[in-house]
């Protein structure tokens, strides 16, 4: 079982838990995620793990509440437990000392970036970031992302808090102004894929975290299928992040469109340990990471 022992309301519906997980926190890489099971019977929930502490053995998670499952986990309190927590899932984030570099995320895509940036500057880079979300109410993690960039912008539609407007007007700024390496961008389809109009015009190199709906994050089910330079790739195992300049955001924007109107936490199977050959695989999983 994995014991919640730190909870803290990070903005309107959203929270972030701290859970002991020594397995998990000494491998987890930047970019990676987790499947979480709130409880028995219970769906699975996709999460990025926004922070890791292998000396505490625990794990941080952000919990935004939007269905029941998620609502279930985010009502657990301190000292509680989650039934269960598979991971670390898919591949770190692509990161080395490039120079200057430009995070941007709208929403909930703010946790994703986050771990980035932090990896991204213990490797020596400047880190800009720019987060964008639709009203202070919502905006999340600012404090955190100010500990970890060197500099760092805020947007929100409605102009609540900060500058009025979206995350990638700043974004073309910033490109314009200075001399930037690379580009990490996380957030709605929109969002990513005018980024990566913007950087294949000036040739700058752009990573995109893309979020597809995902039912197991094993690889199993191929709910998550996108297409990167023409060819099928699973978000779950082969990313979830990718080359921004390869992917293709009409097939990604479809996928995301028809899966709208449907609720993920009343479509999906939670994983089952008592599922014939689960046990197997989730060991011959565990034991390839650790080649």
């Amino acid at each position: 079982m994995y014991k919640i022992i730190h909870k803290q309301v990070i903005a309107q519906d959203i929270k972030k838990i701290d859970i002991a997980a020594p397995l998990i926190a000494a491998r987890a890489l930047p970019g990676q995620f987790v499947m979480v099971t709130p409880m028995p019977g219970e769906h699975n929930i996709p999460m990025t793990i926004i922070d890791s502490d292998e000396r505490r053995s625990v794990i941080s998670l952000l919990v935004h509440e939007v269905g029941p499952a998620t609502r279930k986990l985010g009502e657990l309190s301190i000292g509680e437990s989650v039934h269960q927590i598979v991971g670390p899932l898919g591949r770190g984030a692509q990161m080395d000392k490039y120079g200057l570099v430009i995070c941007v995320a709208t929403g909930i895509g703010a946790a994703q970036i986050l771990p980035i940036c932090r990896g991204l500057k213990k490797k020596g880079n400047k880190v800009i970031g720019i987060i964008g979300a639709k009203s202070k109410k919502v905006l999340m993690l600012e404090s955190q992302m100010r500990v970890v960039c060197d500099e760092i912008f805020i947007t929100t539609n409605d102009g609540s808090y900060e500058r009025k407007g979206l995350a990638t007007g700043l974004l073309k700024e910033m490109l314009d102004k200075y001399t930037v390496h690379r580009v990490y961008a996380i957030g709605s389809v929109e969002m990513m894929q005018a980024a990566a109009r913007m950087t294949q015009e000036k040739n700058i190199p752009l990573r995109v975290t893309l979020n597809p709906y995902m039912v197991n994050g094993l690889g199993l089910c191929g709910s998550c299928r996108v297409k990167i330079d023409g060819d099928t790739r699973l978000a779950c195992i082969d990313g979830p992040e990718f080359d921004g300049h390869m992917v293709d955001y009409q097939d990604l924007t479809q996928r995301v469109n028809a899966m709208e109107p449907l609720s993920w936490e009343s479509q999906t199977q939670s994983i089952s340990l008592k599922r014939p050959g689960f046990r197997t695989f989730a060991k011959s999983l565990w034991a390839s990471t650790k080649k």
